[in-house]
């Protein structure tokens, strides 16, 4: 091959690359579905919240491809750290006019706790007071503060969690690597020093929060689907009928190839789309990606599980095997983020 056909990575994705390996020694390390109080610390330490934060604010500056990344290792490894969450928030704050943006991005990327609906809320804000209430935030009864967008887009803020008329209700779901809460406001005082964005600037603000958290599931539901595939692999290799390992049975080995396929062909979608947008989450092609690339690795990554869990045989239907995991956390990704996905994406491809 010659030199002129032979592909140069770009020290951007040289970088990426080693972030993603690291971060990937990392929790394969520490195993399946730590708990948060265990790998939280670890993303703190090693700077993971600071992966899309331009240089200017003290970040590494490698974008939404980048939080993408660590979100899908985050994913393969069904780690119960509210990332996701975190990592929008700080995203909106990058993207607003405060003032203090330096000072709270330190204080939210070494240790404090900021969250973020990872679904849709009714927030509404009347003579500066927010009612209303937000479902599945991360970790929000150890958050500080969480991100909130209002109805109609008339504003964005931060908004405290330890003041009066905030109520934290735990969510019970089958997903057991997260936790996931209803945070109830009831004529919470707004502190104007934290708004990030209101009017016209709003409305953009919360465009892009609504787009990088879909992004942000689907990078989760394309590593979570590789690494469970993966591992039913690995399972069909060791586990013999009739004498034969399970991997030489051609019917299997056809339907694991059908998957490998289904998962190849959201990974490409998602890094098309990443590629495509840049960083400009905002407008109405980038909403309109990050819905097709979180509707197709979502819906990819239940029917890996499903899937998986029918490959594993009787054993994949026990507790000691982690196929369950795999597949409470697709089928809540698939409740998760913006909705209206096939209207909404039809609108789109279709004009």
């Amino acid at each position: 091959m010659s030199a002129s056909n032979t592909y140069q990575r770009s020290d951007a994705e040289s970088q990426l690359i080693e972030l993603r390996d690291s971060a990937r020694q990392v929790l394969s390390g520490l195993g399946l579905a730590v708990n948060e109080e265990k790998v939280w610390p670890i993303v703190t330490d090693l700077g993971w919240l600071l992966v899309g934060v331009p240089e200017t604010l003290g970040g590494l500056e490698q974008g939404v491809t980048g939080s993408c990344a660590f979100h899908a290792e985050l994913g393969r490894s069904l780690a119960a750290a509210p990332y996701a969450a975190a990592t929008i928030a700080i995203d909106a704050i990058c993207h607003s006019t405060l003032a203090n943006q330096q000072s709270l991005i330190e204080r939210f990327a070494t240790g404090e706790i900021v969250t973020a609906s990872l679904a849709e809320s009714a927030v509404a804000i009347a003579s500066n007071k927010v009612t209303g209430t937000m479902t599945a935030v991360p970790s929000a009864d150890k958050a500080s503060h969480v991100l909130v967008c209002v109805e109609n887009s008339e504003l964005v803020a931060l908004l405290s969690l330890n003041q009066p008329g905030v109520e934290i209700t735990a969510r019970q779901t089958w997903d057991t690597t997260r936790r996931l809460f209803d945070v109830r406001f009831a004529d919470v005082a707004l502190d104007e020093t934290l708004t990030l964005a209101s009017g016209a600037d709003a409305k953009t603000l919360s465009s892009r929060i609504s787009t990088l958290r879909d992004f942000a599931l689907a990078a989760d539901a394309v590593g979570g689907a590789e690494a469970l595939l993966e591992m039913t692999v690995e399972y069909l290799k060791t586990r013999k009928q009739f004498g034969r390992p399970l991997a030489l049975f051609q019917a299997l080995k056809h339907r694991c190839a059908d998957l490998k396929m289904l998962i190849s062909s959201a990974e490409a979608l998602l890094n098309d789309s990443l590629s495509r947008v840049g960083n400009q989450l905002d407008g109405a092609q980038a909403v309109a990606m990050g819905k097709a690339a979180k509707y197709l690795a979502c819906s990819v990554y239940a029917r890996v599980a499903e899937e998986s869990l029918q490959l594993h045989g009787g054993i994949g239907m026990t507790s000691e095997y982690p196929c369950h995991l795999y597949l409470k956390r697709a089928l809540l990704n698939e409740h998760l983020g913006s909705g209206n996905y096939e209207l909404d994406i039809a609108d789109h491809f279709l004009s």
